[in-house]
């Protein structure tokens, strides 16, 4: 289990308890959070410590969206524009936001692919809805899925370019849910087309190679009454058999509060429906994750 496992680290440098995972349980990658980063001397140092014990092949992650989800605070993550300013950019002069979209993410790459990373938890596919709760809100590039596809497309091939693995999110959408997933278990109630039809810029990123999604903790309980993260009607029956999805597909946190469960637990649930990365970001939840499949 621990194989599929991305997994979140405590401070600035390698614990031993983390140096021995890496070396003797090594997990699919890292992903890095602002406790893990100082400046770029530090987390290029600390990205080489982890591939020194587990590695070279070692993926590391990072959530930099641009905006307000950003983890490093330095130039060019702390400068960059959001997303729903994109949005409102594609309005009114439709090329040249799709030009800035992928500048900024290519730039972001590079500085990210220079400090030793090798995927992005970007972009954000999520509709806005102006009902739904602002956890996602202005991370949104638009309110309707083709604007949303085209500059969720910028993005990816800016990344790509740069030499970072996009990660699209949250399948099948965040937009609508009525809490934030981190801290209660959100629903969306709209019928599958609606879903679907708000869902559509994933099947279009992956025509175009979006080669990883990232799972919703959200409920759709008109349609079915598991989250996603844990749904085999989501992972299987629709993104996999009627979307036609091969990629990877990741959990979002097991940590957040919308999994409803303990870790283990879910992550054996979310396995078992189809993802094949397992996000674990808490010190305390990598340790309680750690200790059952270890």
């Amino acid at each position: 289990m621990y194989q599929h496992a991305v997994i979140g680290l405590e401070g600035l440098t390698l614990s031993e308890q983390e140096k021995d995972w890496l070396t003797n349980h090594t997990p699919k990658g890292v992903i890095l959070f602002a406790r893990n980063v100082q400046n770029p001397e530090q987390t290029k140092a600390l990205l080489e410590d982890v591939r020194k014990h587990a590695g070279k092949d070692i993926w590391a992650a990072i959530d930099e969206e641009g905006g307000r989800v950003h983890r490093m605070p330095w130039s060019p993550f702390n400068e960059r524009t959001q997303a729903a300013d994109f949005g409102a950019l594609y309005k009114k002069d439709a090329d040249e936001a799709i030009k800035q979209v992928f500048k900024d993410s290519y730039e972001a790459g590079k500085a990210l692919k220079e400090l030793g990373f090798t995927h992005n938890c970007a972009p954000v596919l999520d509709i806005f809805y102006p009902q739904g709760d602002p956890i996602i809100g202005n991370r949104a590039y638009a309110s309707d899925a083709d604007t949303i596809a085209t500059l969720g497309a910028a993005c990816m091939f800016g990344l790509h370019d740069s030499g970072i693995d996009a990660i699209g999110k949250h399948f099948p959408g965040h937009g609508r849910a009525d809490a934030d997933s981190h801290l209660a278990m959100p629903k969306v109630h709209a019928d599958l087309d609606m879903i679907l039809q708000e869902a559509n810029a994933f099947p279009q990123l992956f025509a175009k190679g979006l080669k990883h999604i990232m799972t919703a903790h959200v409920a759709y309980p008109e349609i079915n009454q598991d989250v996603a993260t844990f749904s085999k009607y989501w992972l299987q029956d629709i993104l996999h058999d009627k979307v036609g999805f091969e990629g990877g597909v990741w959990s979002d946190d097991l940590c957040m509060k919308g999994c409803g469960m303990p870790i283990p637990e879910a992550a054996e649930k979310a396995m078992a429906a189809g993802c094949t990365v397992l996000l674990v970001c808490e010190p305390d939840g990598v340790q309680e994750f750690m200790q059952a499949f270890t």
